[in-house]
C-alpha cells in the first residue's frame, strides 16, 4: 500500500526530495569552503541544515497522509500544509531528542572514558570497541523504535507533543515487534547501501579527502536521509493508524492509563503551542487528522 501511494504521484516526491536536499548539499559545499568558520557562516550552515532536517519530515508526513486519503497535492500545497504542523512537530521532536540522547549520549561518554582512562591492550581494546559500537547501535535502534510513532501521533492524531511522545513509548512497548520490524524493513533497503558507500569512502580515501568528507558528513547525512524517509513514512503511517485504533479499542474495554502528574504542566504547554500556530497559518489539512 505504501509503495502504491508513492507510485501514484512519484514526481511530487522527487520534487520534494530535491527541494529539501538542496539546502543540506549547499551547507556541505559551504563547509568545504570553510564558510562556517565565520559567525555569519555558522548561522547560515545551521539554517540550511535545519531546513533540510526539520521542515522536510513533516512535509513528507502530510504528503503521505494526503496520498492515503486519495488527495493529490502539488508541491506548494504540500509544503504549505507541512508548515502548518511544523511547530508541533518540532516540539514533539524536542521530547524524543531528549529521550534518545540521554541514554545514547551517556553510553558514548562511557565509551570515550573507557578508551581514555581505562584502555586495554590493543587486541582487547579492539574487541571492547566492537562491543561498545554494537551495544550503542542496539540501544539507539531500540529507543528510536520506541519514539518512532511520536510525530505521527502528534500530527495525524492531533495530540500535544508531550502526550504524543508518551503514547509513542506506550504503543511501541506493547507492539514492539511490529514497530521495530516496520522501522527496519522500510528503512534498511535504502539506509544500508548509503551507509556502506559512506563507510567505504572513508576507508579508501586518503587523509586529505577523508578529513574533508568527515566535515561534511553531518550535512550529507540529511541529504541521504531524504532517500530513506518516503519509504519509512509510507510504512509507518498505516501502522500508526492501525495500532492506535487497536489501542483505543483495548482501552475502551480495559480502561485508560493515567497521565503521570509530572507531565501534566508540559502537556498543557504542548496543547497551547500548536493552537497558536494554527491561528497564524490556518488549518486546512483536516484530511490528515
Amino acid at each position: 500500500m505504501g509503495l502504491a501511494v508513492l507510485g501514484d504521484n512519484p514526481w511530487l516526491y522527487v520534487q520534494l526530495l530535491t527541494i529539501f536536499s538542496v539546502p543540506a548539499a549547499l551547507a556541505a559545499i559551504l563547509t568545504v569552503l570553510e564558510v562556517g568558520e565565520t559567525p555569519g557562516g555558522s548561522v547560515a550552515l545551521f539554517f540550511l541544515n535545519a531546513v533540510s532536517s526539520s521542515v522536510a519530515p513533516v512535509v513528507i508526513m502530510v504528503t503521505v497522509a494526503a496520498g492515503f486519503a486519495k488527495v493529490r497535492l502539488g508541491v506548494v500545497e504540500a509544503i504549505r500544509s507541512g508548515l502548518a504542523w511544523l511547530l508541533r512537530y518540532l516540539w514533539t521532536n524536542a521530547h524524543t531528542t531528549v529521550i534518545f540522547w540521554v541514554p545514547v549520549g551517556a553510553l558514548i561518554l562511557l565509551f570515550n572514558w573507557q578508551g581514555e582512562s581505562a584502555p586495554l591492550d590493543p587486541t582487547g581494546q579492539t574487541v571492547a570497541d566492537f562491543f561498545w559500537f554494537l551495544g550503542i547501535a542496539l540501544v539507539a535502534l531500540y529507543i528510536h523504535s520506541r519514539t518512532l510513532l511520536a510525530p505521527f501521533l502528534a500530527v495525524h492524531e492531533n495530540m500535544p507533543g508531550t502526550l504524543a511522545a508518551l503514547e509513542s513509548w506506550r504503543l511501541s512497548g506493547r507492539y514492539f515487534p511490529k514497530v521495530f520490524g516496520v522501522f527496519i524493513v522500510s528503512s534498511a533497503p535504502t539506509a544500508v547501501p548509503l551507509a556502506v558507500v559512506i563507510i567505504g569512502l572513508l576507508l579508501i580515501l586518503d587523509s586529505g579527502p577523508k578529513s574533508t568528507m568527515l566535515t561534511v558528513i553531518p550535512s550529507l547525512t540529511w541529504v541521504a536521509i531524504k532517500f530513506v524517509r518516503p519509504f519509512l513514512v509510507t510504512a509507518t503511517y498505516p501502522l500508526q493508524k492501525d495500532l492506535w485504533i487497536e489501542e483505543r479499542r483495548r482501552r475502551d474495554e480495559h480502561g485508560h492509563p493515567t497521565l503521570p502528574r509530572v507531565l501534566i504542566p508540559l502537556v498543557k504547554l504542548s496543547a497551547l503551542l500548536p493552537r497558536i500556530l494554527g491561528r497564524v497559518i490556518g488549518r486546512d489539512v483536516r484530511w490528515s487528522l
